[in-house]
């Protein structure tokens, strides 16, 4: 089943971190006090993760207006709703060779979320990929990333794009649309960032390198958004 959130969950949706780049995996109470999981994408549509997400995610694919416009009203409460670990939606899968050395993607054993925390330096360029213009991650007005927001580095954006490489897969995304915008960000030196290797997830192999901003990146740091590839 397929929901359109309320603006209160929504709300609640960005005060909570990321799942991963461009999405959340949730749990909510449903009217029944039975609970649900379900993914999250642009903090508006909620996806069922406990039935066939593949249908679902699908249905989003050929349209993502459509779905919204179609979905029923998200049943859930919104003071339920929290965070699914990352831990539980990883997959064991070992990439393989020829996408690291063809693709140029990366071998490592744990995400930014299981990494310290690192001054950025102030000068290295990062990259949010999204399906969404109006990514809700990205706050236009004060030229920031909200808090608990994932990008990747502008050096494997650029990789994934050069080696023609599948961003869906490579960033184990589990929405099939296709990427359409790049976002770019600055961080300053009082912000704080911490790196990893996406892990399989969604049947997706992972191995793009992926940058969690715990805190988001401070006001001016968002400079520019281009359309992906370009």
């Amino acid at each position: 089943m397929i929901y359109r959130a309320y603006a209160a969950d929504t709300n609640k949706l960005l005060s909570l971190p990321e799942t991963g780049m461009g999405y959340q995996v949730i749990e909510a109470t449903m009217p029944t006090l039975a609970k649900r999981r379900f993914v999250a994408y642009n903090a508006e549509l909620l996806v069922d993760l406990d039935e066939d997400l593949s249908k679902n995610k699908g249905i989003i694919k050929r349209n993502y207006v459509a779905a919204i416009n179609e979905a029923r009203d998200f049943p859930g409460t919104t003071a339920s709703i929290t965070l699914v670990a990352k831990s539980l939606i990883t997959e064991s899968r070992i990439i393989a060779s020829s996408k690291v050395s063809e693709k140029h993607r990366h071998k490592g054993s744990t995400g930014a979320k299981d990494n310290p925390q690192e001054a950025a330096n102030g000068s290295d360029v990062f990259v949010r990929l999204s399906a969404y213009e109006n990514d809700r991650r990205v706050d236009a007005i004060n030229k920031r990333l909200i808090p608990g927001t994932y990008a990747t580095t502008d050096g494997d954006y650029k990789d994934c794009v050069f080696y023609k490489d599948d961003p869906v897969d490579r960033y184990a995304l589990p929405n099939d649309e296709e990427i359409k915008w790049a976002f770019f960000v600055r961080p300053t030196k009082v912000d704080k960032l911490r790196r990893g290797v996406v892990q399989p997830a969604f049947r997706h192999d992972g191995g793009g390198l992926e940058v969690l901003f715990d805190d988001g990146t401070s006001n001016g740091t968002y400079f520019e958004k281009r359309e992906y590839g370009k």
